[in-house]
């Protein structure tokens, strides 16, 4: 019995791909060294080879994917990265003479706890490399991973939790941030009289504490909002605002400034810190030898570790 995938042009997944990763057809030509006339030409081919679904509408500055786009574009994504690791030459990758700079899309929390060791294992191993970290929103996150601009993506970012390969590295819980001499452990009624600082920190998971606090019917009085979590925690250290901050933080937070932490007196869920890649990186041996490194100094002993695994055609 004939499929559909049987006729169909499998050059025109490339053009889905384009599409979806440059989000406009003249962005999309360019990537494929077509024209405009022939990527439409194409992408009106793969519609119909889609029982005319759109696939992808017009949106402001461009085009957006519609659902069934969405699940195209990352299944055509995967399979075309499969075959091109399949087909690729083993590449030979020496840290001792590499001159590679990683792009590392982190926040500020992970710039704190991650680099500090990774900068150590560089100049032990791969004195030449050099590191990036940006910070970038949910949105842009993938993009830059499928186009090549981040090596990894480190952190607790549920929107890439499935379509992408991932590492589970450690669990974190929420602590109570306090000036030091500030007193001692806050009791649930002392932590909802307490003025608070609240961090938004855009392109992470951090808001499930205020979505816990009011499932729970807590109303925390925010004193202050800020951006990032240092500047909270540098705030933290001059005044007598509480700040709820994952551990970890908390503890390289202590090394340095006068901050002490406890833990919450209210219900607070867990989250995992995963690094992420793009199937394009997968086959990278300097990528590889980085994943590698972080994986040995920042994973949770072997019995609780998850295995790297990628979920091809799986939406966000």
């Amino acid at each position: 019995m004939d499929r559909p995938i049987d006729a169909l042009d499998l050059n025109l997944l490339r053009v889905a791909v384009a599409l979806h990763e440059a989000g406009s057809v003249t962005g999309a030509a360019r990537r494929l060294g077509l024209t405009q006339a022939a990527t439409s030409n194409a992408l009106a081919r793969l519609r119909r080879a889609c029982g005319g679904d759109a696939l992808f509408l017009r949106a402001p500055g461009g085009m957006a994917a519609t659902p069934r786009g969405e699940r195209v574009a990352r299944a055509a994504a995967a399979a075309l990265a499969a075959v091109a690791e399949s087909i690729a030459a083993p590449q030979d990758f020496d840290p001792a003479t590499t001159t590679r700079r990683f792009t590392l899309r982190m926040t500020d929390i992970g710039e704190v706890v991650f680099l500090p060791p990774l900068l150590d294992a560089l100049r032990a191993h791969a004195p030449g490399a050099t590191l990036r970290t940006v910070a970038l929103s949910s949105g842009d996150t993938p993009a830059a991973l499928a186009r090549g601009e981040v090596d990894l993506a480190i952190g607790f970012l549920p929107e890439l939790r499935e379509g992408w390969y991932q590492q589970r590295l450690f669990e974190q819980r929420y602590v109570v941030l306090r000036r030091a001499g500030g007193g001692g452990p806050p009791s649930r009624a002392a932590y909802l009289r307490a003025s608070h600082v609240a961090i938004e920190s855009p392109g992470t998971g951090h808001r499930i504490v205020e979505r816990a606090l009011r499932a729970q019917g807590i109303e925390r009085r925010v004193a202050l909002q800020v951006p990032d979590f240092l500047a909270a925690v540098m705030l933290v250290a001059r005044t007598d605002l509480l700040c709820t901050v994952p551990a970890k933080l908390a503890q390289a937070a202590a090394g340095s400034l006068p901050v002490q932490s406890f833990p919450a007196p209210v219900e607070l869920p867990g989250f995992s810190i995963h690094q992420y890649w793009h199937p394009r990186a997968h086959p990278d041996a300097a990528v590889r030898w980085l994943r590698e490194r972080i994986a040995e100094r920042f994973a949770e002993p072997p019995a609780t570790r998850v295995r790297a695994r990628r979920v091809p055609g799986a939406t966000r």
